[in-house]
């Protein structure tokens, strides 16, 4: 059993009692201290009367610690480097450089954005601990709003009153075909020559922000896309590889893309997806952190 129990010990006793048995002296263990030497003897009195015990022996020459004493000021450092991390960790928690952050993402950042942010937040604050899940781009203002996850990646869109956002990277959207269909052989690609073409898009009460940036690119080349009202998560990555229709994607996608769908260039003028950080309420430390690292990297990979 621990020699220090329940005796309410004072910090500074411990840290003193572990200075003058470390220097054998009162003396130079006042000048450590900073502190008068009377001061260092009345503190280990208190100790001494407080665990009901003689933990130093004084001679003419040096100070010698007592059986006890040896066994109690290996005990005192423990407390002492504990008591130190606990302060070390809580001010690194305070400045966002330790903790948990609960961070929730969407499709669009899975293949290069989020991977790429994770790793360099890594790098930098490695006491950082991140809790992440994928979820619908609908599903993020309650999930923020409840408080059970701390901040967001996902493509920009509206939110009520109260959220926060930041614009983390901005990335070309591209033409996804089936490897068959003939447009696909094109270095670039006019987007109104898929106007006749089935979009195949997740519905926006899914993803609202991904939803309103394909349509309004489509809009903005000259028409209103006929978007596949059957299509879900599950279905449009078959559809486009069996050429059953065509999407816009952000070009991060690309490493991972299914076998039979082939990316292309959209010709000037190009669209872009904004991907933005949301949270809810005050900048929480870790929050802050994040958004940090978001900034370094997007200077370091030219995202903005």
């Amino acid at each position: 059993m621990s020699v220090i129990s329940d005796s309410g010990l004072d910090l500074r006793h411990l840290r003193t009692f572990a200075t003058v048995a470390e220097q054998r002296s009162f003396t130079r263990a006042a000048d450590d201290l900073h502190l008068a030497q009377q001061a260092v003897s009345q503190q280990i009195k208190a100790l001494e009367r407080s665990v009901g015990l003689t933990l130093l022996r004084r001679t003419s020459r040096r100070v010698e610690l007592t059986a006890e004493g040896q066994v109690f000021l290996a005990e005192s450092k423990r407390v002492l480097a504990a008591a130190d991390r606990a302060v070390r960790r809580v001010k690194a928690a305070a400045r966002g450089e330790a903790g948990t952050l609960r961070l929730i993402y969407t499709l669009t950042t899975v293949w290069d954005t989020l991977p790429s942010l994770l790793a360099h937040l890594g790098e930098l604050h490695p006491q950082v601990r991140v809790e992440a899940r994928e979820v619908f781009g609908a599903d993020i203002p309650d999930l923020l709003l409840s408080g059970q996850y701390d901040l967001a990646l996902a493509p920009m869109t509206s939110y009520p009153k109260g959220f926060h956002s930041e614009t983390v990277r901005r990335e070309p959207l591209r033409v996804a075909l089936s490897e068959t269909d003939p447009l696909a052989r094109r270095r670039r690609l006019d987007l109104v020559k898929l106007a006749d073409r089935l979009f195949e898009l997740w519905p926006r009460e899914m993803a609202p922000g991904f939803y309103d940036i394909v349509v309004g690119t489509c809009r903005t080349a000259g028409f209103e896309p006929k978007v596949d009202e059957q299509a879900t998560g599950n279905t449009v990555w078959g559809n486009l590889a069996q050429d059953r229709g065509v999407a816009l994607i952000n070009a991060s996608l690309n490493e991972q893309l299914p076998r039979g769908i082939t990316l292309v260039d959209l010709a000037a003028p190009m669209a872009t997806l904004t991907i933005d950080a949301v949270w809810h309420g005050a900048e929480l430390p870790l929050v802050e952190r994040m958004l940090d690292v978001a900034a370094q990297l997007a200077k370091e990979r030219d995202w903005l």
